[in-house]
């Protein structure tokens, strides 16, 4: 990505402006408003101070309160409007490849009442403009490429129940020619949003056919997977959260990617059940779904971290 560096210093929010951004929780529904409130600083950890190549460092960001998030114009998803694309673009049946089903399935827990489809291929071809990356001698595709097919594609479909499209590819894509690359971009108006495995992969960029071990095929798929929910989480409107670590921290690499888990904090959460509490948003059935789902496919810190919140929200249930 591009490194910029900014002239304002990013400070952490105090455990005041992190109260105060998440505003008032008394009238929400009881396990909505016990997951906002109960045992947070034992489970959530707050922001610290970035380090020198962390995205904060780069990129200076003052947050979006929930009240912030409540008066934005956004898509939202109903019975008539709830259909999430993916669209493949290139081979994804190489023995390094994430696996998109699975990628689906975190879509369905992420975003209830949303259906979420994989669209067959596309394939890559020699009239989209690239590059030789200078770093990786590698090639590169522009972004625009693929909004501009999924544009193109969406007018085609015209279909009102279409929510949003995300293109999705195993090559190194670029926004521009200042840019070394980028994960992923969305354009929210459109409700489109593309997004590159290829770095997701440790041997990047001396990428091979040869299998992955299981460490590295987990490594892969749980990079994918939280990619992918943080861009269409932009799509709903959520800009970078600067409160606690969070799935929708910004990255400047996959070093600072891993460092957070496959959890949204309270404030997110909270903005989450603005948007889908017209379909019955479950906290405690999200959480169990992901505990179940992140176990099943070797997400061990996720899965522990999903438990231990469920045990800790019980607990305090049955003390009610």
């Amino acid at each position: 990505m591009a490194m910029s560096r900014q002239s304002k210093r990013f400070v952490p929010p105090t455990k005041e402006q992190r109260i105060q951004a998440l505003g008032k929780t008394d009238e929400l529904d009881e396990d909505i408003q016990r997951a906002l409130t109960i045992a947070i600083d034992e489970s959530f950890l707050p922001m610290p101070i970035p380090t020198e190549n962390d995205w904060l460092t780069s990129h200076y960001e003052p947050g979006q309160t929930v009240n912030q998030f409540e008066r934005l114009k956004k898509p939202q998803a109903c019975s008539t409007c709830s259909i999430l694309y993916i669209q493949p673009f290139g081979d994804f049946n190489g023995p390094r490849s994430p696996n998109l089903n699975i990628i689906c399935e975190f879509s369905h827990i992420f975003f209830p009442g949303c259906q979420t489809e994989i669209l067959p291929s596309i394939s890559l071809n020699d009239k989209m403009k690239k590059r030789i990356n200078r770093q990786t001698k590698q090639p590169q595709y522009l972004v625009s490429n693929f909004i501009n097919h999924l544009e193109k594609m969406q007018q085609k479909r015209h279909n009102r129940h279409e929510l949003f499209s995300i293109g999705v590819t195993m090559v190194d894509i670029y926004p521009d020619s200042d840019w070394n690359f980028v994960y992923g971009e969305a354009s929210v108006d459109e409700g489109l949003a593309v997004y590159s495995f290829a770095r997701f992969d440790p041997l990047f960029p001396n990428s091979s056919l040869k299998p992955c071990t299981g460490e590295e095929q987990i490594l892969i798929l749980k990079r994918a997977v939280s990619t992918y929910v943080h861009e269409v989480m932009h799509l709903f409107g959520f800009e970078h959260c600067i409160y606690y670590l969070c799935l929708m921290n910004g990255t400047n690499c996959e070093e600072e990617m891993d460092r957070q888990l496959i959890y949204l904090c309270p404030i997110c959460l909270r903005k989450m059940y603005s948007i889908f509490q017209k379909n019955d948003f479950n906290v405690i059935q999200m959480y169990k779904n992901l505990f179940e789902l992140s176990k099943k496919i070797g997400f061990e810190e996720e899965a522990n971290w999903y438990e231990n919140r469920l045990k800790i929200l019980n607990e305090n249930s049955e003390n009610v």
